[in-house]
């Protein structure tokens, strides 16, 4: 028996750009025969929704009401809603899971971390560290370039919201760190706005029990599958000599170097 799980998913009370409660997303997901999802609202770095001035406990408390209205409703109904967050640097993105929300009120100087502290007091906490559609090239994203980090435990090889050549790049990359976790997620920002095969997924043959299974499958790359069109996280047959942006490549303590896309896609 196959179980499903959303790994990235963005409420209307976490993320700026969502549209939609937490509740509003499990009855499409028991629909489409999931066994739960991940709410990874967008962190105080990203687009998130509540006012960065705040006080950290306010903020915080704001923040969490995507999941907590998630996760209300999916015991109502039977789905299963882990936490998780989307942090963002310069150009990079991270899912991040693990952490809850007692975690974030005791570490108000996260606000505050680098790369390299993220990866040093993630994986303290028991948790881990996935880069998202590392190569996408969206609108939003202005004129900036490409960051990539050999330190995650993973890559978001799928991306629902990505081109495929974007995903193609990605599952390239991961290829060079060696045997990592590949995982997909649809990016979902309301419930109509993945369809039919565009919903991604991570897939396993066995129920998690909560989302430390899910930081454990990551750090031990656990044999698990995507829930995806076929063929999507073919990686790319050759590396771009242009590709068009700056790309940054920081190592496996989150440390800047000299590398160079040539040197990561090899």
């Amino acid at each position: 028996m196959a179980f499903i799980y959303e790994t990235h998913l963005h409420t209307a009370q976490g993320s700026a750009c969502g549209k939609a409660p937490g509740r509003d997303y499990i009855a499409k997901y028991k629909d489409l025969g999931y066994a739960g999802i991940m709410v990874t609202d967008h962190f105080f770095h990203g687009n998130c929704l509540p006012d960065r001035s705040l006080p950290w406990q306010e903020w915080v408390n704001a923040y969490c009401r995507g999941y907590e209205d998630a996760l209300e409703e999916g015991e109502k109904q039977g789905l299963q809603v882990f936490f998780g967050l989307e942090e963002r640097f310069e150009w990079d993105e991270w899912l991040i899971y693990g952490l809850d929300k007692q975690y974030l009120l005791a570490h108000p100087d996260m606000r505050k971390w680098s790369r390299g502290d993220y990866l040093r007091h993630v994986r303290e906490a028991g948790g881990c560290v996935i880069q998202c559609h590392p190569f996408r090239q969206a609108a939003y994203m202005g004129s900036g370039g490409i960051s990539l980090c050999q330190g995650v435990d993973g890559v978001e090889v799928c991306n629902a919201g990505n081109k495929p050549e974007w995903d193609a790049l990605a599952a390239r990359y991961a290829g060079t760190l060696g045997p990592v976790f590949r995982s997909a997620g649809s990016d979902i920002h309301w419930p109509d706005h993945r369809l039919g095969e565009n919903v991604f997924g991570v897939v396993f043959d066995h129920r998690l029990g909560s989302v430390q299974d899910y930081v454990q499958a990551v750090l031990q790359n656990a044999p698990h599958g995507l829930h995806i069109p076929a063929g999507r996280d073919r990686p790319c047959e050759a590396a771009p000599r242009d590709f068009g942006r700056s790309v940054t490549v920081y190592g496996r303590q989150g440390e800047r170097t000299g590398l160079g896309l040539a040197d990561v896609l090899r």
